[in-house]
């Protein structure tokens, strides 16, 4: 979740299905979390407010709320 805000271009190293092979079950998830913060665009952006918890069944929940810096 951490580099959606200071380096979201690290994804643009892979394709979609070398996200997925990389990051397991998950990488529809991130896809979507970087299609999310691609609709931000490519400048600066502001954490306001973020959580994730692993429960005990160990299927994390995250969420973050970001809004364009400046």
């Amino acid at each position: 979740m951490a580099s959606l805000t200071a380096d979201p271009s690290w994804a643009t190293r892979y394709s979609p299905i070398e996200l997925v092979e990389r990051t397991g079950s998950q990488g529809i998830e991130l896809i979507l979390w970087l299609t999310a913060r691609a609709a931000l665009g490519a400048g600066a952006v502001h954490e306001v407010a973020a959580t994730y918890h692993v429960p005990i069944s160990n299927t994390a929940a995250g969420m973050m709320l970001l809004e364009p810096a400046g």
